[in-house]
């Protein structure tokens, strides 16, 4: 008899159907499991550990981890910073993030607001330890500060700075960028957040793997990273990358406040009137001959000073093409001549704003930076101001700015003074030993003259191709005229390495008796190798010649630290703790002096000399 097809019971039905539903789920566990365990499918870290035991250091290919292989990646890394694995109980550690700004560009990690931060905060609180730690690197935007965010708490900073907005529409993920996702925001982040699993990297691995090989483009990394070439005020592409910032700042800022990590946001700078726009609209039709007829008009204006004449001529420019950003431009030019400044600062970011090639941040950027982060309960600092400061107009221009938005070292110095005065200011690292004031800090600058030549010559390099000029025109170096310049010359040419042009520079100053450039290149090389006592040494004890022993101390006890049986650096230590009227602490590194070196020829006359001092004073 055939068997009767029986209806299978619900209990049965809904198990299998849970089965169904979880077997894949499972499988799935099981393959990320595996593949943790076996490191397959790992994505680049922020950090990974330094050569030397103990220390940790940036990445310099975490930018791989968002593309599908590293040849489809701009060649672009975070400059080498190393700290400690383990944050000491004394430790003050601050991370820096951001773009090309906050990394320092063209000079380098010490004229960034890393460097010159981390200099004035050593000023200030010279018996802790201090750690600057920049993330920051060329053409990242907010995707790539919002995806390291749970890293650098892991860290555990005592406060984080953040500079972040000029390539949120040209840099890597931007809307607007060869580098572009082409999704949402919400599904770039969720992309993000996916290949955090090592199942899901690894099958981006495999893509990247069967890609073509491509070679990497020439040109300046503008020309390579700008596909949309024009983004037009209020477009979708424009509202999308206002969109972007502002979703992506306030997930950044949040996860910092659930962290209680304080975070300081600084206002976007760029060169206001020193910078023509890169893409202006052209005229509408109709108005097109006229409208040139009066620029051909107001430039000879300018020339000849008619700066009443010049503000008319302007009027009827952006009468003609209110829409041009060379309308606006020229009428900031026509301001500035009549002296009418605020009129003026106003044309220029007018200007700014249409501006359809998007290397600077619009204006209202700095409204959405603003209000996020009073949003999220964290400190607006306003860098944009204390950078305008450096004008006698308050309009940002070359005073401060070496081309359309990388400051000079003067405007690095304005914006790592503010930040300064900001962190300081609100408590979060507690009360300052010393008052590292800006005369000071602005005198003991960690910027070398090796470093500012290096600087000059990449700036125009890059300001003889596009988009400065329409085609790339050749630039070198002018021929070394003196030790300081072929040291420069040597390091921008590829022959020699930061390090080693630092070293070169250090034995030139010293040989030629040049106190203030050795203790800055040596204070440099100590800062740069925390874990390298002589660096440490050769500062402090060139600064205690110079007489200034406050200054020196936490040099040489770094480096007695590092190397606690060199009786040179313990001699020097002791002389630093004499000259600082700290005998008791002088008397002490005498006798671990002493302990190693019963025989040292100087140690026991210095202990008989302080104890005797110490008992006529009691």
């Amino acid at each position: 008899m055939p068997r009767e097809n029986r209806p299978v019971p619900r209990r049965k039905r809904t198990s299998f159907y849970l089965i169904a539903l979880l077997l894949p789920i499972v499988i799935f566990a099981i393959l990320e499991l595996i593949f943790r365990l076996t490191l397959v499918g790992a994505r680049e870290p922020l950090f990974v550990p330094a050569a030397v035991d103990g220390y940790l250091q940036p990445n310099d290919s975490v930018i791989y981890r968002f593309f599908a292989s590293p040849g489809a990646a701009p060649n672009v890394s975070i400059d080498t910073t190393y700290f400690l694995e383990e944050k000491p109980d004394d430790g003050l550690r601050i991370v820096i993030q951001g773009g090309s700004t906050a990394a320092g560009f063209p000079y380098g990690r010490m004229a960034s607001p890393t460097g010159m931060l981390e200099q004035r905060l050593r000023r200030a609180f010279p018996s802790r330890t201090v750690e600057v730690i920049s993330t920051a690197m060329s053409a990242v935007n907010s995707y790539t500060v919002l995806d390291f965010a749970d890293e650098i708490i892991a860290i555990e900073p005592d406060a984080v700075v953040v500079y972040v907005g000029h390539n949120e529409f040209l840099g890597v993920l931007g809307v607007g960028s060869a580098y572009s996702s082409s999704l949402s925001p919400q599904a770039t982040r969720r992309i993000l957040a996916l290949r955090k699993l090592h199942v899901v990297e690894a099958a981006f691995q495999v893509y990247g793997a069967a890609m073509p090989t491509t070679q990497r483009q020439s040109g300046t990394l503008m020309s390579r990273i700008a596909r949309q070439r024009s983004i037009s005020q209020n477009s979708e592409l424009y509202i999308q990358g206002h969109l972007q910032f502002r979703e992506n700042l306030g997930l950044l800022l949040a996860k910092y406040r659930r962290a209680d990590i304080p975070v300081f946001v600084g206002t976007l700078a760029s060169n206001e009137k020193d910078q023509p726009p890169f893409l202006s609209s052209e005229p509408p039709s109709a108005e097109a001959r006229a409208w040139e007829k009066v620029r051909a008009e107001l430039l000879k204006a300018l020339e000849e000073d008619d700066a009443d004449e010049a503000v008319q001529l302007s009027g009827q420019m952006v009468g003609l093409a209110p829409d041009s950003a060379d309308s606006w431009f020229y009428q900031g030019r026509a301001g500035l001549k009549s002296k009418r400044y605020s009129e003026a600062r106003h044309a220029f970011l007018k200007a700014k704003d249409l501006d359809q090639l998007r290397f600077r941040a619009p204006e209202s950027f700095n409204g959405i930076v603003r209000d996020v982060t009073v949003q999220q309960r964290a400190a607006v600092v306003d860098t944009q101001t204390a950078v305008a400061n450096l004008s006698e107009d308050g309009i940002i221009g070359s005073e401060s700015m070496l081309e359309h938005l990388h400051p000079n070292t003067e405007g690095y110095f304005a914006l790592a003074s503010v930040f300064y005065d900001a962190v300081v200011a609100s408590g979060a690292l507690g009360k300052p030993e010393f008052d590292a004031d800006e005369a000071t800090a602005r005198r003991e600058m960690p910027v070398t003259e090796v470093e500012r030549l290096n600087g000059e010559w990449r700036v125009a390099r890059l300001l003889r191709d596009w988009p400065f000029v329409d085609e790339k025109q050749p630039f070198s170096p002018p021929e070394p005229g003196n030790e300081v310049e072929r040291i420069a010359r040597d390091w921008y040419e590829g022959r020699i390495s930061w390090p080693e042009a630092m070293n070169r520079a250090l034995g030139y100053y010293s040989s030629t008796g040049n106190i203030e450039e050795t203790i800055r290149v040596a204070a440099n090389l100590a800062t740069a190798f925390p874990f390298e006592p002589n660096p440490s040494y050769v500062t402090g004890s060139a600064i205690l010649n110079d007489g200034d022993a406050q200054r020196a101390l936490p040099f040489l006890y770094r480096a007695v630290e590092l190397d606690p049986r060199n009786t040179r650096y313990l001699m020097s230590l002791a002389q630093a703790f004499y000259a600082n009227q700290r005998l008791r602490d002088s008397l002490a590194v005498l006798e671990r002096v002493m302990a190693v070196d019963p025989s040292h020829p100087t140690a026991p006359g210095f202990a008989d000399k302080l104890k005797s001092e110490l008992e006529s004073g009691a």
